[in-house]
């Protein structure tokens, strides 16, 4: 009996998301002296021989603070299930003295890094997916949708976007009056993602809760409804008494991070991009 117990508990440790660590750690930018990095769980079992699917995620905070450690249980999680995941660095403002402008920017940089170098990553770079909480929802959504922001000199726009967008309670409108529209007021008909929505935006899912004060439900609602009319596919999954960042890991209290997991594998693998048996 006591061997059994012991094996439980190495299990339990081992599957511990508070203890997610990437797999590799990759540099895929320099601004400024400034290194950026994408933090790479790579996905587990069997492999697939055009690549795996990806989800690149954005963390949260304004575009002001935080880091890509927000995202590592998740990634942890979604590596389990068979889709590779990043969490990504990028420029923010506390640490670099920049705004959204750039956080955008680094957003484009991080999206194009991994299709450019899918091959070597062991990637699908017709599946590779966007996601982000809050400030990373934004821009991920940025990536999905035809933003008038200007492309950086010497980078190349291509036009491509990603293959579904993953969006925890996204910052999706900042027009005026709007909760983050201070944080942008200058320049915030570039950067709202709710003003360029066009007929190529890619299957969404936004997942918010019902008492959230920075992202109203209606928010949602109206993107949902602006993607549908340009005739794509925006789903909206709203949770019932949570507020902003319910989706995060809390020890105290695991529910909205494992049922926002399960409903995000659901919508990846009705899309078709994940096998039902990963």
């Amino acid at each position: 009996m006591g061997a059994v117990i012991a094996l439980a508990v190495v299990a339990l440790k081992k599957f511990d998301p508070f203890a997610a660590r990437p797999d590799r750690v990759i540099s895929y930018r320099e601004v400024d002296g400034h290194p950026l990095r994408l933090h790479l769980f790579e996905a587990k079992g069997r492999g697939d021989p055009a690549g795996r699917p990806l989800l690149l995620l954005f963390h949260g905070g304004a575009w002001q603070y935080g880091g890509p450690q927000q995202f590592f249980a998740q990634c942890r999680f979604f590596a389990r299930h068979g889709l590779s995941c990043v969490s990504a660095e990028y420029r923010i403002g506390s640490r670099h003295g920049t705004d959204a402008r750039a956080a955008v920017q680094d957003a484009r940089a991080a999206f194009a890094y991994l299709a450019d170098n899918a091959s070597a990553l062991g990637i699908d770079p017709r599946r590779i997916l966007a996601g982000g909480g809050s400030s990373g929802g934004h821009l991920a959504a940025a990536l999905g949708t035809a933003l008038s922001l200007p492309t950086e000199p010497g980078f190349a726009d291509t036009g491509r976007r990603p293959a579904a967008l993953v969006l925890y309670n996204p910052m999706l409108d900042l027009g005026p009056c709007t909760p983050d529209h201070h944080l942008v007021k200058d320049f915030w008909q570039q950067v709202s993602p709710l003003r360029h929505i066009d007929s190529r935006v890619p299957p969404t899912l936004i997942l918010l809760g019902d008492r959230d004060p920075e992202v109203p439900v209606t928010t949602g609602e109206t993107f949902c409804d602006a993607v549908a009319a340009q005739g794509g596919v925006c789903e909206l999954e709203v949770y019932q008494g949570a507020r902003h960042g319910f989706f995060n890991q809390r020890r105290h209290d695991p529910n909205y991070f494992e049922l926002t997991n399960q409903r995000v594998l659901r919508f990846v693998r009705e899309r078709g991009l994940l096998g039902a048996a990963d």
